[in-house]
C-alpha cells in the first residue's frame, strides 16, 4: 500500500455519520462517493437486531468515537440520537450537522400511530416505488436509488424498525439548557416527510445556529450527494 494512501487510512476522520431509520449506514454510499478525497468520514452504523433506547443508541456511538472532538452529522432519526449523545458527552463534539432532523414528532398523527409500528414496519419494507419516489427520494429517483433504499430497510429487522418508528412518534426530553456546540442544519426544500418547521426547534436551542437550504426531497443525502458532499466540506473547513 503506498504511504499517502496508509496515511489516510491512519488519520482520524474529519466527520462522524450516523445513519437515519434504518440504522445500516448502507445509504450513506452516494454521499461516501461524492465527498473530496480529503475528507475522511467515519460511519458509525446502529446493531441491526437490538431495539435500543436513545440514550442506548448514544452510548453505541460514544464508545466508538475517535479520540478528540469530532464533527458529528446526523441524519433524520440519528438527529435524536445526537442530542442525546449531546446530553452525556458534548465535550466530544467539534460541532453537529443535522440533516432533516426533529427533536419532537416531525408530524403529530405518528403519536396516534405508535401502537402500530410493527404493522409499518413490513409496510415500510414493501412500499411501492412510487410512494419511496414521493415521500423519500424525490420525483426523479433512479432504479439504482430505489434499490439502495430497498437494500438498506431489508438489512434490519421488522421489530427494530418498528421500535425506531415507535422512538420517532414519542416525546423526549432534551434538558432546557441551551446546546453550546455550534449546530449546522441542512434542510431539504422538498421534504414531504419533515415539516420545515422542525428546524426551529434547533434555532432556539442552539446557541450558535445556521440554516442551510438545499433542493431535494428528505433523502437529501442520497439524491444530491454532490450537493451534500460541497455543503459539508465547506463545514468541515470553516471549523477545523
Amino acid at each position: 500500500m503506498p504511504e499517502a494512501a496508509r496515511d489516510r487510512k491512519i488519520k482520524r476522520p474529519d466527520v462522524v455519520l450516523l445513519p437515519g431509520l434504518d440504522g445500516t449506514g448502507i445509504l450513506f454510499r452516494p454521499l461516501l462517493a461524492a465527498l473530496p478525497e480529503h475528507v475522511r468520514a467515519k460511519v458509525i452504523a446502529y446493531p441491526g437486531k437490538q431495539k435500543l433506547s436513545l440514550s442506548e443508541h448514544a452510548r453505541w456511538v460514544i464508545r466508538q468515537l475517535p479520540a478528540g472532538k469530532v464533527v458529528l452529522l446526523a441524519e433524520s432519526f440519528s438527529g435524536l440520537v445526537a442530542l442525546s449523545l449531546l446530553m452525556e458527552a458534548a465535550a466530544r463534539i467539534r460541532e453537529v450537522i443535522f440533516v432533516g432532523a426533529f427533536a419532537e414528532p416531525p408530524r403529530p398523527l405518528l403519536l396516534r400511530l405508535t401502537p402500530l409500528a410493527s404493522r409499518a414496519a413490513s409496510l415500510v419494507r414493501s412500499t411501492p416505488s412510487f410512494l419511496l419516489r414521493r415521500y423519500c427520494l424525490g420525483k426523479d429517483a433512479t432504479v439504482a436509488q430505489l434499490n439502495l433504499l430497498r437494500e438498506a430497510l431489508a438489512a434490519m429487522a421488522p421489530e427494530v424498525l418498528a421500535h425506531r418508528l415507535a422512538l420517532v412518534g414519542a416525546r423526549h426530553s432534551f434538558g432546557k439548557a441551551p446546546f453550546t456546540v455550534p449546530c449546522r442544519y441542512l434542510q431539504a426544500t422538498e421534504d414531504r416527510l419533515v415539516p420545515s418547521t422542525c428546524a426551529n426547534w434547533f434555532r432556539q436551542r442552539f446557541e450558535n445556529f445556521e440554516l442551510e437550504r438545499l433542493p431535494g426531497p428528505h433523502f437529501l443525502l442520497q439524491a444530491r450527494p454532490r450537493e451534500c458532499a460541497q455543503a459539508i466540506a465547506k463545514i468541515i473547513r470553516i471549523c477545523a
